[in-house]
């Protein structure tokens, strides 16, 4: 396996293995959650060549790394046995962390992961604009619907894949996660946008609004299924 020894090198700087008690990525970065982030070398960690920069925000300790951080994220795994439920549980009253940290770093572990497929889809969307501008196909056109279909999935779709990322967080089950994003833009549900009168469920009355434009909801239903289960 590739960046054994830069990994090797990397758990060392930021104190070991003892002193890591959880580690994600995103697309670019190495998020550390650290014991102790006074035990890492934060200027040493900026001295190696492969690390872009060295980042302490949201209470993790993050190593920029660049494209190539998905190796660097499963070398480390291979030297260093970390990420463990029992240990992760055993140490997490060792660090305090504010609750605007604790905010913003489920913000960002909800989002990081989505940045390739929402980047990815935002360009689409800006090139059709563009072909729209110059008159290059017109916008019945079955390449131009295609081609939008698929620059607005990851928009449209956004309650689910964030259901999976926020049920990765708080240790649910990523599936269940998705599914509970999926029954917010399912027909039978958004079909209720337009029904006359009051919509209750059990009793209690239902706001019907369309659940795809808006982040919120999926964020509270996934928090409260993953302390439920």
């Amino acid at each position: 396996m590739k960046y054994l020894e830069e990994a090797k090198q990397i758990v060392e700087l930021v104190g070991g293995e003892e002193n890591i008690n959880s580690l994600v990525h995103c697309t670019t970065r190495l998020r550390f959650e650290l014991k102790d982030d006074g035990m890492a070398n934060k200027e040493a960690l900026n001295k190696l060549k492969y690390v872009l920069q060295v980042v302490i925000s949201g209470g993790q300790y993050q190593v920029v790394i660049g494209p190539a951080v998905n190796d660097y994220y499963n070398a480390i795994l291979e030297v260093a046995h970390i990420g463990k439920k029992e240990a992760k549980a055993e140490n997490t009253s060792e660090k305090k962390v504010g609750l605007a940290d604790r905010v913003m770093k489920v913000i960002s572990g909800a989002f990081s992961p989505l940045i390739p497929v929402l980047a990815g889809a935002g360009m689409l969307k800006a090139l059709l604009t563009v072909i729209l501008e110059f008159g290059l196909l017109p916008s019945d056109a079955p390449t131009y619907l295609i081609l939008s279909a698929a620059g607005n999935a990851a928009f449209y779709f956004l309650p689910i894949f964030l259901g999976i990322t926020l049920a990765k967080q708080f240790g649910g089950n990523a599936y269940v996660g998705g599914a509970i994003g999926a029954a917010l833009l399912d027909p039978n549900f958004t079909g209720l946008l337009g029904a006359e009168g009051s919509v209750d469920f059990m009793g209690i009355q239902v706001i019907p609004i369309d659940y795809a434009s808006t982040v919120f909801p999926i964020f509270i239903s996934v928090i409260v299924y993953s302390l439920l289960e």
